[in-house]
């Protein structure tokens, strides 16, 4: 059996967090994996940063440790080069794990965030990095490497990541048979790409009108009373959409949650309504999917279904909700 390592970058605030990161260090090595030399890489300026960059792109996963200090300020971005390295992560599609300190925690002024500015930037940044699904709170070192030893190990069971092995480990007959076994992946996804590019152009010749004119039909009732009270009424797909792709800024949703963000902002948020088609909301969100302004990603940690919305679904978004600079002359 080949013997594969994985290389894990860690981020974080250093000077308060010295003792976490060694410890976080021995698990990782204990684990059987590889640090990215963390003490080595903290940047403190762009230039730095852009190594730091060609290191999270080796990296198989990257684990996120937040304190009490914000860290560092990009003067181009704003933003402290912890919170840059984690959005770069998932910019390239790196499973991360987040370890947030609970608020609870009483730490030495030393290595809490005294700039006003910094500690809405930490409890932004914070917010953001715990809507990831592997995300996790710890009061103490100890309960710190507690998880991360839990979470490293299913981060490894659950997502696969191709790893580092020593080239001795690789024969010359078995690696020709497993380049040959990668061609025909490749030329069997290449096909299979090519139908599905097929299908979604014949789809795109009236996407856009469909989209535009397209007209949700929503039958549902309440109750008043005792009575059960029957409504209906027609939504342009587009008004739907723009209530849906705001809920999905940085964050994925359920079904439900969406479902409830449709009846609260455009049929009635005094009632509790129920929908005549059960199905209704599935057929939305398999439009605008069909569409490419949203995708779906099943989560195996909690058996649920999510949804996201795509490069194309932001821009129009921005397109159908930013406030734009008045042009009257």
């Amino acid at each position: 059996m080949k013997e594969v390592k994985y290389q894990v970058f860690i981020s974080s605030t250093y000077n308060d967090l010295i003792e976490e990161r060694r410890k976080v260090l021995e698990i990782l090595l204990m684990a059987d994996c590889i640090p990215a030399g963390m003490e080595s890489f903290v940047a403190t300026d762009n230039e730095q940063f852009e190594v730091i960059k060609r290191v999270i792109d080796f990296c198989d996963y990257y684990i996120l440790i937040i304190g009490k200090r914000y860290g560092s300020v990009s003067p181009e971005s704003g933003k402290s080069y912890t919170e840059m390295e984690y959005d770069y992560a998932i910019t390239q599609g790196i499973p991360v794990l987040v370890f947030a300190i609970d608020d609870s925690v009483k730490l030495p002024d030393d290595k809490i965030e005294q700039d006003p500015d910094k500690k809405k930037k930490l409890k932004s940044f914070r917010e953001k990095a715990m809507t990831n699904r592997m995300a996790t709170i710890w009061k103490t070192s100890s309960e710190l490497t507690e998880r991360l030893a839990i979470s490293i190990m299913k981060a490894k069971q659950e997502i696969k990541r191709p790893g580092w092995q020593r080239a001795e480990n690789y024969d010359e007959a078995s690696l020709r048979r497993e380049i040959m076994e990668l061609q025909a992946k490749n030329c069997d996804l290449l096909n299979e790409n090519a139908e599905k590019q097929r299908t979604i152009d014949s789809f795109k010749e009236n996407s856009d009108l469909q989209f535009e004119e397209c007209i949700i039909h929503f039958e549902y009732y309440y109750y008043a009373g005792s009575s059960r009270i029957h409504r209906k009424i027609d939504i342009p797909l587009v008004d739907i959409f723009k209530v849906i792709s705001l809920q999905l800024l940085d964050v994925s949703k359920t079904e439900s949650s969406l479902e409830f963000s449709i009846k609260n902002s455009l049929i009635d948020n005094n009632k509790h309504i129920h929908f005549s088609d059960a199905q209704i909301i599935k057929v939305v969100l398999n439009q605008l999917q069909e569409l490419g302004l949203i995708f779906s990603k099943w989560s195996s940690e909690n058996k649920n279904l999510y949804w996201g919305i795509t490069a194309k679904g932001k821009r129009l978004r921005n397109e159908l909700t930013l406030i734009r600079k008045r042009t009257d002359t």
